[in-house]
């Protein structure tokens, strides 16, 4: 008679067969993970580039919507110790947009690079360091850079960045 804990022995081991099924799936999902990661990666990666350049843009296209679109409803990120949610992303594209109107030649430049890409699931994470400019009447007024750690889910069809943590190294 077969009793429960015997359906799971493997006839010619004491090891159960669970434990060897259950290896067997993570090595299956993780050589899938791999096939599908350089795509998937790669659309990560072009969601961090895509909101440096939509914010980078901004003064051109005055599209707020092109930048928060990148970001989830409910992102909240931390910049230098400051949180930051999107709502308080759109009352600076507000505000700077308000400023724009009023004539202010101030613009931005912003670039990302060394982008790491990790994912797991519909998350994922991304590494990057970034430098953005402050730029008024073609001189530089300010340099901010650093490096960033960006959590994403998919949401629909889309990769959303959902937190993001910056800081500027600190000065020795």
């Amino acid at each position: 008679m077969n009793t429960q804990a015997d359906i799971f022995v493997s006839p010619r081991s004491d090891r159960p067969m669970n434990k060897r099924c259950l290896y067997v799936l993570l090595l299956l999902f993780s050589s899938t993970g791999l096939a599908w990661s350089a795509e998937v990666g790669e659309a990560i990666e072009q969601t961090i580039k895509a909101a440096a350049m939509a914010a980078a843009t901004f003064s051109e296209t005055r599209d707020k919507q092109a930048v928060l679109a990148l970001y989830s409803k409910d992102y909240v990120g931390i910049q230098d110790g400051e949180t930051e949610t999107r709502d308080s992303v759109e009352k600076w594209l507000s505000d700077y947009e308000s400023e724009l109107a009023k004539g202010s030649p101030l613009r931005f430049i912003g670039a990302v690079s060394n982008v790491n890409v990790r994912m797991t699931g519909l998350t994922a994470w991304a590494t990057y360091e970034y430098v953005f400019q402050a730029v008024r009447h073609g001189e530089l007024e300010a340099q901010d850079r650093g490096q960033c750690t960006a959590l994403l889910r998919k949401e629909s069809s889309a990769w959303l960045i959902f937190h993001e943590h910056c800081s500027r190294p600190r000065r020795p």
